[in-house]
């Protein structure tokens, strides 16, 4: 009987219990016996299995991060021979991994190893390379958006200049998204670094016009206290400064989340089946299994 493993590695987005549940059910529906891989990478290495079912997995649904854990596992493509032993002793036949570059790496290795292997991008960070969208991209994107409201709010009944930080490792795409969605005056991101003298003019033509500004800026951005710092002096303007930091990685999914999350997950179970490995990605509206190698450590910023 084909037996699917499913492992969450990386960071936690929300939406991922959605796609647990969604590939248990899918795979349960054919016949197929799931099991979860405890702690991402490092748990398949000690075989630290858990059987799942469908209800089980869909009472943790509706939550954010896993409910599975996930771990980091450093020189993982070094340990390829052990994850295989692993799960042969557990009688696995087919594997499905959720997560961001990293993790979708180190599916391709085992891929590369002849084994049957589906991958799903699931990071808040959305850059992973060929597909649209990732799972948890929504869900950071409209909790980052109210704090950008309420600094608005505050801005047009108190003229002041305020900075707001996404996460985002070194993209720019939720800054981007945030910006973008809340018509943010000064967008800051590690793809397109600017020099101060631009950060500066740029600030000051808008506060002149409308008496505040509101800069959001990626984590990544190159010393980018330093510049806030420095801008801070120039201007003669106390900073309002807003980190979300790791908050925004957590809460309940979002519709679009879920529904993406069921898709790409139901979609990846049926090229399983066929069998076929790759990445599960999202393209022009729909799934799309394309290769697991051969992809970019991550897209470029549109």
């Amino acid at each position: 009987m084909p037996r699917l493993a499913i492992l969450t590695s990386g960071g936690d987005s929300p939406g991922m219990n959605m796609a647990i549940w969604a590939a248990t059910n899918a795979a349960q529906g054919r016949g197929w016996e799931v099991v979860g891989v405890r702690e991402g990478f490092s748990g398949l290495l000690r075989g630290d299995f858990l059987e799942l079912d469908p209800l089980q997995a869909l009472r943790q649904a509706r939550l954010g991060g896993t409910f599975l854990g996930t771990a980091r596992e450093p020189d993982f493509g070094d340990k390829i021979p052990t994850a295989l032993a692993q799960l042969q002793k557990s009688s696995v036949t087919h594997l499905l991994v959720l997560g961001g570059n990293g993790s979708l790496a180190g599916a391709a290795k085992i891929a590369e190893a002849g084994f049957t292997v589906a991958g799903i991008p699931c990071t808040i960070d959305n850059d992973v390379d060929g597909s649209d969208e990732s799972i948890g991209f929504d869900s950071a994107l409209n909790l980052a958006l109210p704090l950008f409201d309420g600094m608005r709010d505050t801005a047009e009944a108190l003229p002041r200049w305020f900075v707001l930080e996404t996460l985002g490792g070194n993209t720019g795409f939720l800054a981007q998204a945030v910006a973008q969605a809340g018509g943010a005056d000064l967008l800051l991101v590690p793809e397109r670094p600017l020099e101060f003298a631009q950060v500066e003019a740029a600030t000051r033509e808008v506060l002149e016009r409308q008496r505040f500004a509101i800069v959001v800026a990626s984590e990544g951005y190159p010393e980018l206290m330093p510049t806030l710092q420095r801008l801070e002096q120039a201007l003669g303007l106390r900073l309002r400064y807003t980190r979300l930091g790791h908050a925004q990685r957590g809460g309940r999914p979002s519709g679009r989340d879920r529904l993406l999350a069921r898709s790409l997950a139901e979609a990846a179970v049926q090229a399983l089946a066929q069998p076929q490995s790759g990445l599960m990605a999202w393209q022009a509206g729909k799934p799309q299994l394309i290769p697991l190698s051969n992809r970019a450590s991550h897209k470029p910023l549109g």
